[in-house]
């Protein structure tokens, strides 16, 4: 007899991934994205959003903005043409959102904003401690980690077995060197890689949004070139996998 999904993981992800979508709707309505988006027929740039708005956005500098217009747009609230650079709202949120904004808005208002006080009352982890434990349970249901006794999430720590990198700033290429060096040889190790997914992952943008995010361009370089097995071989792991899950989460995983 299959296992039905509350007898896994997957159905306690699904619960937190509810509240995280809802929460980024909620923002845009609050920030008035979708209002900005109606008046316009031929879709607006990242950029052309935060003038409108006043919003803080500097090209190639800060990403939060546009994390917020590329998870809508995985949500299909938004579409996105490459060669113009522009958002525009799909048929979805002008004929049902739109029309029910309000409604939406009043749940927001007489519920989640709440929510901060509980979280103080009740939770003992920071928020990024929590995001991070979130983030581990997706990578649970791709990778089975049960042999492997430390694990750390963008922090490059002494006596792990598993570091996992998913905050990429601009210094990809030194994060996974100095990854390789930390992990041990002595004992089986894992270097897991997130690589983004603007496509449909808004779970992992919205993780970035909460964790008040900006991707600082640092230095010149194109990260696809670190998603290869021939730099990771290069630089000393063993064997390379690719691994999605059908919630949209990208991994690599490398062996040292």
């Amino acid at each position: 007899m299959p296992l039905s999904i509350y007898d896994s993981e997957q159905y306690l992800f699904e619960i937190a991934q509810s509240f995280i979508r809802s929460r980024v709707v909620f923002t845009s309505l609050e920030l008035q994205i979708f209002d900005l988006f109606s008046q316009s027929n031929h879709g607006l740039t990242c950029a052309q959003v935060a003038e409108q708005l006043s919003l803080h956005y500097v090209q190639n500098e800060s990403r939060c903005l546009q994390d917020v217009l590329d998870c809508l747009k995985s949500m299909k609230f938004l579409e996105y043409e490459k060669e113009k650079f522009t958002y525009k709202l799909t048929d979805f949120a002008r004929n049902l959102l739109l029309p029910n904004r309000q409604l939406l808005s009043n749940i927001d208002r007489d519920f989640y904003d709440k929510m901060p006080q509980l979280n103080e009352l009740v939770l003992n982890n920071s928020i990024k401690d929590s995001i991070h434990l979130i983030m581990l349970l997706r990578i649970k249901q791709l990778v089975d980690l049960t042999a492997y006794s430390n694990v750390s999430i963008d922090s490059f720590d002494e006596n792990v077995d598993v570091m996992v990198i998913w905050r990429q700033d601009g210094c990809l290429k030194e994060k996974i060197k100095q990854a390789y060096d930390i992990l041990p040889s002595s004992k089986a190790s894992l270097l897991i890689l997130i690589i983004p997914n603007d496509e449909d992952d808004e779970v992992t943008l919205a993780l970035n949004i909460l964790l008040n995010m900006t991707t600082t361009s640092k230095e010149a370089e194109n990260p696809k070139e670190f998603y290869s097995t021939k730099f990771f071989k290069k630089i000393g792991f063993q064997s390379i996998e690719r691994l999605k899950s059908t919630d949209g989460i990208q991994l690599l995983l490398a062996y040292k």
